[in-house]
């Protein structure tokens, strides 16, 4: 049996809301304590916790929160806004909160070009005076290309320590693997472990692991211990999971509202849950749980 480094896996957590959809510090606060010592470390407010609907303020608050649950070397913040001064003031932000690892994305609803894209990161990894800063690219939802070679390019030049890829982002992992050798790569591909693992990648950041976080521990323990037989059953246990959330943000909020944890309330709009959707998370959650 070849052991091999285990594969982070963090959960990109959802930002949870009061039944009038205010920020719910104390809904918040069970999340991510509960979350401690169940996975590696969070993804806070990023695509899951519904980033472009927070306010500043609330991105800060719950900074504070998710640094208390795990502490610095954990949380990963992600910073980035539309506006290059709004990222900028949220990384400096974070740094004064203790913050000490940042995520932005790329910028998005105007066209950029490669070099709008560095400048961007650029200023962000200024104002976060000296913390591990992280890009993250997500073209379905930024209308950015992805390119291996133009963002190799921008984090030498930005000083970026790695990336998040999501969507198709995530198909230049080996090509990011060769061209920043020691950049920390995650994939936002929650299944993806074994495959992340082997070409090089530093492991997943997980949606569906902010509520049932204990298939893709397991994944990630199976793959590094290179149990052939274990990875497998893990495998299908990760893989029922995400069949089963198919609604995304929405599923995992209605799933931890059935724990006890939060509200279903979303702060921007998604299509509805149906009925059979319901049912399928909650006999599954209730199967986890027993």
């Amino acid at each position: 049996m070849v052991t091999s480094p285990r594969p982070d896996v963090l959960a990109a957590t959802p930002t949870l809301l009061d039944a009038d959809g205010e920020l719910d510090a104390g809904a918040n606060k069970a999340l991510l304590t509960g979350l401690a010592g169940r996975v590696d470390g969070v993804f806070l407010a990023g695509t899951t916790g519904e980033f472009p609907g927070l306010t500043l303020p609330e991105r800060s608050r719950l900074l504070g929160i998710a640094l208390d649950a795990f502490g610095a070397e954990q949380v990963v913040v992600h910073v980035g806004a539309a506006a290059t001064r709004d990222a900028v003031a949220l990384a400096r932000d974070a740094v004064a909160a203790g913050a000490r690892r940042l995520a932005v994305i790329t910028p998005f609803y105007l066209g950029v070009d490669a070099d709008a894209v560095t400048r961007h990161f650029a200023a962000v990894a200024e104002a976060a005076d000296g913390a591990t800063v992280y890009g993250y690219l997500f073209p379905e939802r930024t209308g950015v290309p992805a390119d291996a070679a133009e963002f190799a390019a921008s984090a030498r030049s930005a000083g970026l320590a790695g990336a998040k890829l999501s969507g198709v982002a995530a198909d230049l992992l080996p090509d990011l693997v060769a061209a920043l050798p020691g950049a920390v790569l995650w994939a936002g591909a929650d299944t993806a472990i074994p495959a992340v693992a082997r070409a090089g990648g530093a492991g997943v950041v997980a949606a569906l692991a902010s509520v049932l976080p204990e298939p893709f521990a397991a994944l990630a323990d199976a793959v590094a211990a290179g149990d052939a037989a274990a990875e497998r059953t893990a495998q299908a246990a990760a893989d029922e999971v995400k069949a089963v959330f198919a609604g995304g943000i929405a599923a995992i909020k209605h799933a931890l509202e059935l724990t006890g944890v939060g509200t279903a309330v979303m702060r921007m709009p998604t299509p509805a849950l149906d009925a059979a959707a319901k049912e399928r998370i909650a006999g599954l959650v209730a199967r986890r749980a027993g």
